[in-house]
């Protein structure tokens, strides 16, 4: 690993110890966000089993080992194979007990390894049904959540900051106006952004700016897949046509050197989400992801974990592919994860508070 270059200019690393290269044990105890992180690819696989059974949903397999082969999609060839796996992890949301359970422990799980900022994201349209309504699936959620984040400071004595992300749909205009108004009518109330997800090439941002102009109306904040599958064009057309704070993926953002100087000029957040971007065949392998580089060209990047369970990963995971692949070093980690919370859709004074909690947490490893 000493082979690697400082991706920081040498005056970045505060202390003698950023320059080394952490273990494992380092990543445990660092304090750590979440902002791109999608609940229907999160869920336990022994949740998805027994939620099944419950609902006497039929499923491939009830054995753990043979269904995780079908849902994680480590192997996919494409980014419309890996979202294949909701078909499985959605087919047993699809009631308010099955939605509060799965984001409580979503949250639980995040605290388990030291996650402290946790925004998480979904579609609710997909779970729809005669008998289960937008705003109960909405309520639901934010139920789960916050019953995750009261357990997590009452039994765990830990806190952790969590917000919602309501996602539209790239290929279905009619759900993403109804997740528009959704997402307006909740914002301030546990949702706290906006997103559009799905598959990506061959939709182009511009075609959905009508349908998203309440949105913007109603000031809620935007972060649109992007640059995913599809080039530097799709992230551009985001930030004029969807008026995007922040980005998720944009692997592909170092393709124009107009883009990069707006979003160094501007600030615009990454949310890079490392091994999805490999199993959705974004990036060839670990080591030609862009994450390097995007750094060093001085944009504001943070890790995210995409799908915790689809791609069998978890934040700690993430950044420790980041270490053993890429060279990052103490210093590095300490920079994404304070980019995850000026990158968080949260207000000038709780940015502060978790920046100070941060450093705090930081200054005594």
């Amino acid at each position: 690993m000493n082979s690697f270059k400082y991706i920081q200019p040498l005056n970045k690393y505060k202390k003698k110890s950023d320059l080394e290269f952490p273990t494992i044990a380092w990543i445990k105890k660092i304090p750590k966000t979440d902002i791109h992180v999608h609940l229907g690819g999160s869920m336990r696989i022994t949740t998805l089993i027994d939620e099944a059974k419950r609902q006497k949903i039929k499923l491939p397999s009830y054995n753990i080992e043979t269904l995780k082969k079908l849902v994680i999609k480590e192997n996919a060839l494409d980014l419309e194979e890996y979202l294949k796996a909701f078909h499985l992890t959605e087919s047993v949301m699809k009631s308010e007990r099955t939605l509060k359970r799965v984001a409580f422990e979503l949250v639980v799980d995040c605290v388990s390894e030291n996650v402290r900022l946790l925004e998480v994201r979904f579609a609710p349209t997909n779970y729809v049904t005669p008998k289960l309504k937008l705003p109960q699936i909405i309520e639901a959620v934010l139920e789960g959540l916050d019953a995750g984040k009261k357990y997590c400071k009452e039994k765990l004595k830990k806190r952790i900051h969590v917000g919602l992300i309501v996602c539209g749909i790239r290929t279905d205009k009619s759900a993403t106006e109804e997740a528009v108004r959704i997402a307006i009518n909740y914002y301030g109330q546990g949702v706290v952004g906006f997103d559009i997800a799905g598959a990506e090439y061959g939709h182009r941002p511009k075609e959905l700016e009508k349908v998203c102009m309440p949105v913007f109306k109603h000031h809620v904040p935007v972060t649109i897949h992007a640059g995913e599958a599809y080039g530097a064009k799709s992230i551009s057309e985001s930030l004029v046509y969807l008026r995007a704070k922040r980005i998720g993926h944009g692997t592909h953002v170092l393709g124009s050197t107009l883009l990069v100087r707006e979003a160094n000029t501007s600030r615009l957040p990454f949310e890079v989400c490392i091994s999805s971007n490999v199993h959705t065949k974004t990036i060839p392998s670990i080591q030609a992801h862009p994450i390097r580089q995007m750094m060093m060209r001085g944009l504001r990047v943070c890790i995210n974990t995409d799908n915790r369970l689809v791609s069998n990963t978890n934040i700690t995971k993430e950044m420790y592919l980041l270490v053993n692949h890429l060279g990052f070093r103490k210093g590095d980690l300490k920079k994404l994860v304070k980019n995850g919370v000026k990158a968080a859709f949260i207000d000038k004074d709780t940015t502060d508070e978790i920046l100070t909690e941060f450093d705090t947490s930081l200054d005594l490893l």
